[in-house]
């Protein structure tokens, strides 16, 4: 169910953070199950799993905030004018 939020938030939205928030909750979609049985190689690995997307959430939204810095908008639909 997450992934396929996250796949629709991605597809139909133009807008970066959009975007962003979509391929977060593609990426953790897998953290409920893992949660679920409850080993603790699992509950290391939702850890990790969080650094990491943690990580890749603080440096898209560096790069987006200096894009829409620069730009003025955070609208995708300005990239194919690059």
């Amino acid at each position: 169910m997450l992934f396929a939020g996250g796949l629709y938030l991605v597809l139909s939205r133009p807008h970066g953070l959009w975007l962003l928030i979509g391929l977060e909750l593609m990426l953790n979609a897998s953290a409920p199950l893992l949660v679920s049985t409850g080993t603790a190689e699992a509950i290391a690995l939702i850890f990790l799993l969080l650094f990491f997307a943690l990580l890749e959430a603080a440096a898209a939204l560096f790069i987006l905030y200096h894009y829409a810095k620069q730009k003025g908008s955070l609208n995708l639909h300005d990239l194919t004018a690059i």
